[in-house]
């Protein structure tokens, strides 16, 4: 479609806000008295001061990129030089300065995070996958969605690197990312902004926030997106749109406690992309495991994907041979989300040395996907065969919370005590409808692809199932210092008791219970010489229930990991160099696989493998060079060091990112700010088989990606161009599988032109 049209889409929401932003500069007008002088104008400092501090995290110490404080690690503000533990801020600036469409667009440049699979936020963190996503402490259902979400409703995204067990339970070992959101502040102040890009792309977004009475604040965020891509990757019959709509309130009820409300509704609909097909059926792993058949693949070795050669020139991927908007999925592959959650937080201050936060979150989400998926190569290594489905997954999490903090003094040292109680309640229900078998959808011949709308005379209901997963946790942890913040201990414990259910809705079958319960610990201690570093050690743990069943009924242990933590925390100079530099190690125990007998695992059996480790190197340093300038650097390094280890798919081992800006002043130029960003990627493999297993190894090869952008200040108005891949590099992202590789974005242009009020 024409951009210019598409843009008239946006035109009554932009008529709506301005009338909006006109109603409440008029109101704020109107009722201010005629003789009252102009307010000073309040800096962050002291708008937070009126909120109570404990509970939000604030810019007004940020130096360009760097940020001192998280509230991610206990959900209250805690300076990251005390925490025993590696923790990467996106804050604000670095936000408003790259202009991400998703998330994905700036968390690639955190030493140490891949972006996974085709799933907006899904990331691999140190190694490992991590599908559940936080937003201010609590858990965010928002998973399934091929975009992500909407990355202009949050102030900041922190990265904990690690297990964060203590708060955050049952999740990723190699770490988590914890979103902040925007909450309502008490003074006024709004922005309107509208974005134009390459493949019809238009952005309005708009945010406002004001007290309404002395003790009341809120705050609207909303925005609409419209493009002819997803994922940032612009493909035959792509586009995707969606509304998002986040409306939340402060209400003081003294001076020390509060109540904080938030909703958010979203709808989006996009075309399902599911990647090019990468690896030819001649390179398959053999499903029975023979001798023979191990020797065969170990002189084939690792193997990396070439750009643009035949299998007849020794390729293996259709990389460079197909356009490179090819897709095999029908024009008709649609994705469909629906999200509503809401939740309610009591923060008080109860006396001088006791904090109290008490609250809970509903999500609901609809999920709905029409699309064609590929299911192998056929014989003659041309023509992929497909196969039509439809799933429905509406997901309900509920959870509840309360956290106490308590400081006081005993044996020589200041403690805080941190308290959590948390109970989780989790309600998914799928249904899937495949096509009938006597009609199957036509091979897709990948080199002359004829496209062909699909509609089965009838189908058939594959699995209709609910899910349930009740989880209770209990955890403290005790931080102890010692002459002044020279010397710091932190330590403690968590149980969750777990289970889990999925009932069979088409037999009536009900499911195997899989329960139990699990203690886990973190510990750490922090020596700091000076206010201008510290140096850390962190041991932390986290768990994940197995929920496999053998056909027997044998259920296995829960999957526990563990990493130990060293490293060295920056603020020299006021804070113009910070930063951290790290080095852990990771074990994990009770990883379940396929068992090797090839006919027990035809039948379901699995096994439990034991443990696997892995060692890591990681920084992340940010520089102010001049008033100006900013600068911030990291890389990472990650290693299997078991022979009997998985090295995680979709992962690279060597990793790196830059990102600089500058601010002109002064002088002719002043306004004016200019920067970008690079990252490195090394190669990563796509399957993740072991290494004992002697298989070909296939890589995705290493890639550079560059950004680059430059805006003007002018009164209230903003102007900005941002550029992704400057260099419009043809770059294999990540993978889903062997058979389905995502590539990166083209380059795009995008312009953002943004007024505050």
């Amino acid at each position: 479609m024409n951009p210019f049209l598409r843009a008239k889409c946006h035109v009554p929401l932009l008529t709506c806000l301005l009338a909006a932003a006109t109603c409440f500069s008029a109101h704020a007008q109107s009722t201010a008295p005629a003789a009252t002088p102009p307010a000073k104008p309040t800096t962050a400092g002291e708008d937070e001061a009126v909120q109570l501090k404990e509970f939000v995290v604030s810019d007004s110490a940020d130096l360009g990129y760097s940020t001192p404080n998280a509230i991610g690690i206990s959900r209250t503000s805690e300076a990251l030089i005390d925490t025993p533990q590696t923790i990467n801020v996106i804050n604000q600036q670095f936000l408003l300065d790259f202009a991400p469409i998703e998330l994905g667009d700036v968390l690639q440049f955190v030493a140490g995070v891949t972006i996974e699979s085709n799933v907006g936020d899904s990331t691999m963190i140190r190694g490992y996958t991590v599908r559940d996503q936080f937003t201010d402490g609590m858990v965010d259902n928002q998973n399934q969605s091929q975009l992500g979400a909407e990355p202009f409703q949050f102030e900041r995204i922190e990265v904990l690197k690690g297990p964060a067990g203590l708060v955050y339970g049952s999740t990723a070992i190699g770490g988590l990312t914890n979103r902040v959101r925007k909450a309502p502040q008490w003074k006024k102040r709004g922005e309107l902004a509208f974005t134009l890009g390459t493949n019809g792309q238009t952005k309005t977004e708009f945010d406002y926030t004001a007290p309404v009475r002395p003790n009341l604040a809120v705050r609207l965020v909303a925005t609409y997106l419209d493009q002819d891509m997803v994922s940032g990757v612009k493909t035959r019959f792509a586009f995707a749109n969606r509304w998002n709509v986040n409306p939340s309130l402060t209400l003081k009820l003294g001076k020390r406690s509060q109540l904080r409300v938030f909703g958010e509704f979203l709808t989006e609909r996009y075309y399902k992309h599911w990647g090019e097909v990468a690896m030819f059926a001649t390179t398959t792993v053999p499903t029975q495991r023979t001798v023979a058949a191990a020797a065969n693949f170990a002189r084939l070795g690792d193997r990396e994907a070439t750009f643009g050669l035949t299998q007849a020139q020794g390729g293996f991927t259709t990389w460079g041979l197909l356009p490179r908007n090819f897709t095999f999925g029908e024009q008709q592959s649609t994705a469909k989300n629906i999200k509503q959650a809401t939740g309610i937080f009591y923060e008080a201050k109860l006396g001088q040395d006791f904090l109290l936060r008490a609250g809970g979150t509903y999500s609901f989400w609809d999920h709905f996907v029409e699309d064609v998926i590929p299911v192998g190569m056929a014989g003659n290594n041309r023509e992929m065969t497909r196969t039509w489905r439809t799933i429905e997954n509406v997901d309900q999490y509920t959870s509840f919370a309360v956290d106490t903090t308590c400081s006081f003094k005993l044996l020589g040292g200041e403690h805080r005590l941190f308290t959590v109680n948390q109970v989780q309640f989790k309600r998914l229900f799928q249904e899937i409808w495949g096509a009938n078998p006597a009609r199957p959808i036509p091979n897709l011949d990948l080199y002359n692809p004829v496209y062909a709308p699909y509609n089965p005379f009838d189908k058939v209901r594959t699995n209709r199932q609910i899910g349930r997963a009740p989880n209770y946790a209990f955890g403290f942890k005790d931080s102890v210092k010692f002459f002044g913040d020279k010397l710091q201990f932190a330590g403690g414990p968590r149980y969750d008791a777990y289970r889990s259910r999925t009932d069979n809705l088409i037999t009536n079958a009900a499911g195997r219970q899989v329960k139990g319960n699990t203690w886990t610990y973190n510990y750490g201690a922090v020596v700091k010489p000076t206010k201008a570093f510290s140096l850390f050690y962190g041991h932390s743990e986290t768990y994940a229930p197995n929920t496999t069943v053998n056909p027997n009924g044998g259920t296995f242990d829960p999957q526990v990991g563990a990493v130990n933590e060293f490293g060295l925390k920056l603020a020299f100079l006021d804070g113009r160099i910070a930063g951290t530099i790290s080095t852990y190690q990771l074990r994990l125990e009770h990883i379940i696989l396929n068992d090797p007998d090839p006919v027990r695992a035809a039948a379901g059996w699995r096994v439990d493998s034991g443990f696997q480790e892995t060692t890591g190197y990681e920084a992340d340093v940010f520089f102010t060079i001049t008033r100006g300038w900013q600068l911030n650097a990291g890389g990472s390094s990650v290693d299997v060091t078991t022979p009997n280890g998985i090295f995680p798919r979709g992962s690279a081992k060597r990793s790196a990112n830059l990102a600089t800006s500058y601010r002109f002043s002064d002088g002719l130029l002043k306004g004016f700010a200019v920067g970008g960003g690079w990252i490195y990627k090394s190669k990563f493999n796509v399957e993740a088989a072991a290494l004992t297993e002697r298989v070909a190894r296939y890589y995705l090869p290493a890639y550079a990606y560059g950004a680059a952008w430059a805006s003007y200040n002018w009164k209230r108005y903003r102007f900005q161009l941002n550029v992704a891949n400057v260099t419009d590099e043809w770059y294999l992202i990540r993978s889903v599988s062997k058979e389905q590789i995502f590539q990166g974005p083209e380059r795009q242009y995008r312009f953002r032109v943004s007024r505050t009020f």
